[in-house]
């Protein structure tokens, strides 16, 4: 692979080839690396492509710190049962969309911009000129898993 991604010492799990629908070179098949460190740039940076990143984690406190370690905090993903943990990690992590048991699209009417470095419109329309001293936050929840 030879797409400027990967990081030594990663695992390739799966993808990382260059997507057949498209010449330029510009866009990946899904891709799933593993054995990540939470302190390489593959893990750290947005690369709004299909890639995930796999960080082994030792607990709820450990994957909250590592998620909040990065510069960038446009959305986040939290997959459990467990309603409890997924709302203290929604509270937490500094992301200005997280999505709970789901991934998927802006969705109408809901807020759209990062925390941090990361994420522009909140700031062109009439709720982000008024919120400008706030962080808003975006939590949304698919309670049939």
């Amino acid at each position: 692979m030879h797409n400027g991604i990967e990081q030594p010492g990663s695992t390739l799990l799966t993808g990382g080839l260059r997507d057949h629908r498209d010449d330029s070179g510009y866009f990946l098949s899904p891709t799933v690396f593993g054995q990540a460190d939470n302190n390489w740039r593959l893990a750290r940076e947005e690369i709004f492509g299909p890639v995930l990143v796999a960080i082994p984690w030792r607990d709820e406190a450990d994957v909250i710190r590592m998620a909040n370690e990065t510069h960038y905090g446009l959305a986040a993903y939290i997959w459990t049962h467990d309603i409890g943990k997924a709302l203290r990690a929604a509270r937490d992590i500094e992301a200005g969309w997280l999505q709970v048991n789901q991934g998927g699209g802006q969705m109408p009417g809901h807020s759209y911009g990062g925390y941090k470095q990361s994420g522009l419109g909140r700031e062109f329309s009439l709720g982000g000129m008024l919120d400008s001293f706030t962080q808003l936050k975006n939590v949304t929840i698919n309670m049939t898993r």
